[in-house]
């Protein structure tokens, strides 16, 4: 019982990893101001929030705006931690989106409550000083999932009905820091899965074995979603990522150059899930600091032109 419970606990830890120690409520950048628990609509009948971060002194122009979306394998995690309030220091709105974990809800709920967290902020858009058509999103692990399915899921289907109906939920540029983009084989080769075994996490988020329903499973895959028409990608992964390996990135980075979408890859050198390099290995390249340079440089690009 120990062996499991350990076993458990060790891939929702590794699930739970993010490329960066996520910014706690207490530490804000300079000249940011921060509004918790915004009330964004409703998700299987209870409310949702985001947590804003926001220039303290907002330029006379709409700003452009980052959403974050959390990892956590799906089943953990928390909106209120914002690892995209760095951004709020150049200029950007920001907000970190809750949506429901698979213990309460299935899929398609996740992507359904991100939808109305870019609907949420599009119909708010005059009030924040936002400009409706430069709204980018940015996640890892699970998180880089959601994302991912942002920028690729048009379908009307994943709209759910948590509010703010009729408003685009399209973003213009998304960042996705490692996360998994193709279900077609199961989550063999995800930590914890095989051919005849399913990792832990995405069992969670689709309820049901692959054997039982892989109709269900692809479906949540945004690699299959990929058209030309689709925003402009930043995809990150580190190469020694043994939660989810570094061909889900490839694959869904090669499935946009070929329909013709913008996309840009970055292979960590040495990266493991966290994008760090594990214990007595050489330091992984790029680094933090590298990394965060190009996310911001993709954003300014994309979103400021």
């Amino acid at each position: 019982m120990r062996t499991a419970l350990f076993l458990l606990l060790a891939a929702t830890v590794a699930w739970s990893a993010e490329p960066r120690k996520q910014t706690p409520r207490s530490s804000v950048p300079p000249g940011v101001e921060v509004i918790h628990d915004v009330e964004i609509g409703t998700g299987g009948g209870r409310t949702l929030h985001a947590e804003i971060a926001r220039p303290k002194d907002p330029p006379a122009t709409p700003m452009p705006a980052v959403l974050w979306i959390h990892g956590g394998g799906w089943s953990g995690g928390s909106h209120k931690s914002n690892r995209a309030a760095t951004l709020a220091a150049k200029g950007y709105f920001t907000a970190s989106i809750e949506y429901r974990l698979s213990g309460e809800a299935k899929w398609p709920a996740q992507i359904e409550d991100c939808k109305l967290g870019v609907r949420w902020l599009r119909a708010n858009a005059k009030k924040y000083n936002v400009n409706p058509d430069r709204i980018g999103c940015w996640g890892s692990s699970a998180g880089g999932h959601l994302v991912a399915c942002l920028g690729t899921m048009d379908d009307a289907r994943f709209e759910g009905s948590g509010g703010h109906a009729g408003v685009s939920s399209r973003v213009q540029a998304v960042v996705d820091y490692c996360g998994p983009s193709d279900f077609t084989e199961g989550s063999a080769g995800i930590q914890g899965g095989t051919a005849d075994k399913d990792s832990t996490a995405p069992l969670g988020l689709f309820g049901v074995p692959f054997r039982e329903k892989p109709a269900l499973w692809k479906d949540g895959s945004p690699a299959l979603y990929v058209k030309r028409s689709n925003p402009p990608f930043l995809i990150v992964h580190g190469d020694k990522d043994k939660t989810v390996p570094v061909a889900h990135g490839q694959k869904l980075a090669a499935a946009l150059k070929k329909a013709g979408a913008p996309v840009e890859l970055i292979i960590v050198k040495g990266g493991g899930h966290g994008m760090t390099a594990g214990p007595g290995e050489p330091p992984a390249e790029p680094n933090r600091e590298a990394l965060d340079a190009a996310v911001l440089a993709f954003f300014d690009k994309v979103l400021k032109k």
